[in-house]
């Protein structure tokens, strides 16, 4: 796992060949099979253990807090330093998704879920709201943030740490608190 996260990270998905990882890792090929069929199930396994890292760190960051507004605003900035403290977790959950079918399918199956339970974590929303709703949410929020993110890591946004999480902070709760019905 090691190797993959450092392969993923550093070189993207194409980077990910069962030799390099081996090479990496100081293993031969029979010990990668015996662990993943194939390079694809180290990427998504990398992938998601990354996810639920940053997932954790957003609850853990969210719980206790009072009101939504302080919670949603811890949330963001355990986010915002989950990223900072290692880029290649940008590339990992952000970049790579974008580029590559396997994760990007993956991310897609996971990320309605993720956002559901970070938002009933923050209060927010309603368990039963129509899960159309809830897709929206996720994709318009998951988006969003991810391409700030990007923007923010490349240095195509000039603005600092402080002012990058106020503004995602209120994004969120903007777009969770104020909603067009879908179809309307």
């Amino acid at each position: 796992m090691a190797a993959g996260y450092e392969l993923l990270g550093d070189e993207g998905a194409a980077g990910v060949a069962m030799r390099a990882v081996c090479r990496r890792a100081g293993l031969s090929p029979r010990y990668f099979y015996e662990s993943f069929p194939d390079t694809d199930a180290l990427t998504i396994a990398v992938y998601d253990a990354c996810n639920a890292d940053l997932a954790t760190a957003i609850a853990d960051a969210a719980t206790g807090r009072p009101g939504t507004d302080t919670a949603v605003a811890a949330a963001v900035d355990a986010a915002a330093t989950y990223f900072q403290t290692d880029p290649r977790r940008v590339r990992i959950l952000l970049r790579e998704p974008l580029s590559n079918p396997v994760l990007g399918a993956h991310r897609a199956d996971i990320l309605p879920g993720l956002l559901s339970r970070l938002v009933a974590q923050a209060g927010l929303g309603g368990a039963r709201e129509p899960s159309t709703v809830a897709a929206l949410d996720a994709t318009a929020l998951s988006g969003a943030l991810a391409a700030l993110v990007l923007d923010w890591t490349d240095g195509r946004l000039a603005v600092g740490r402080d002012e990058l999480v106020g503004y995602a902070t209120s994004l969120v709760l903007s777009g969770l608190t104020h909603r067009p019905a879908p179809g309307g």
